[in-house]
């Protein structure tokens, strides 16, 4: 097996353990990997995963593609300040406070709001 199937089968492992743990709780309890994908696969471990899961997706991912995704799909929630927070500074070097992410316009937010209006 070469590298990039063997880092194949490892993020699937990843997804599998938190699939299993029940992280992907609004989908079927048998979906894959393959019908997830990476990036809903990243947002979820970022939200749900422990700490040891969450470096794991960094070494299997890459930084630049974790980073992407937390800044599309989370960076913006209101409801994950503390942990925008943590990942900021212990992931990506940031030194911010909690009110850096408090400024920030949540997407999800404006979308719902436009829909209600």
């Amino acid at each position: 097996m070469n590298n990039t199937q063997d880092k194949y089968m490892q993020k699937a492992q990843l997804f599998n353990k938190l699939r299993d743990r029940g992280i992907f709780w609004s989908y079927s309890k048998n979906i894959s990997f393959e019908e997830i994908g990476e990036r809903l696969t990243i947002e979820y471990l970022l939200k749900y995963g422990d700490f040891d899961e969450i470096v794991l997706g960094f070494r299997l991912f890459g930084k630049q593609v974790v980073k992407e995704v937390w800044e599309e799909r989370l960076k913006s929630d209101k409801r994950f300040i503390k942990l925008n927070v943590m990942l900021a500074r212990v992931f990506f070097g940031m030194d911010v406070e909690s009110d850096y992410f408090k400024g920030i316009k949540n997407a999800r937010f404006e979308k719902l709001r436009l829909l209600t209006s």
